[in-house]
């Protein structure tokens, strides 16, 4: 059992025909860091990546949480651990889920990121908002230049 098992919020895996796949706007494996790096060490690579989170694991690989760059802007101490600033609330779905499903599950839950974990519970990436919206903006643009 993993440790976030007790705070995902997983969508079922109903998949709408006309959505494209939340699995499809991963853009990779997602950035990790151990429980026991610090806020600095989140920090650092959350410029140099340029990315909005980072999943935190544990000892055996585990995913544990999430930091966030508000986790790390918060943060009073850079040298503190990031166990102390990440949450352990994360909201996750299965590739299969319609994009649709998961910008919901962001907006009811106010949160700007969604891990997307396989059918073993393995972690395989994380979809933000800007990337959903994104996805949306070329949707409806594609549209436009394509009646």
């Amino acid at each position: 059992m993993h440790a976030f098992e007790a705070h995902v919020s997983t969508a079922r895996d109903d998949l709408d025909d006309d959505l494209t796949r939340i699995g499809d706007l991963v853009p990779g494996p997602p950035l990790t860091i151990g429980e026991t790096a610090t806020v600095a060490d989140a920090r650092r690579l959350l410029v140099q990546y340029r990315v909005p989170a980072i999943a935190v694991l544990g000892d055996r690989d585990e995913l544990r949480g999430i930091v966030t760059r508000t986790d790390v802007l918060g943060a009073d101490d850079l040298t503190a651990p990031i166990a102390g600033v990440m949450s352990m609330y994360l909201v996750a779905v299965r590739p299969g889920a319609s994009i649709l499903r998961a910008a919901a599950l962001l907006a009811c839950e106010n949160i700007g990121q969604v891990i997307v974990i396989g059918a073993d519970g393995s972690l395989l990436g994380i979809v933000g908002a800007a990337d959903i919206a994104r996805y949306f903006a070329m949707s409806a643009g594609s549209q436009v230049a394509n009646p």
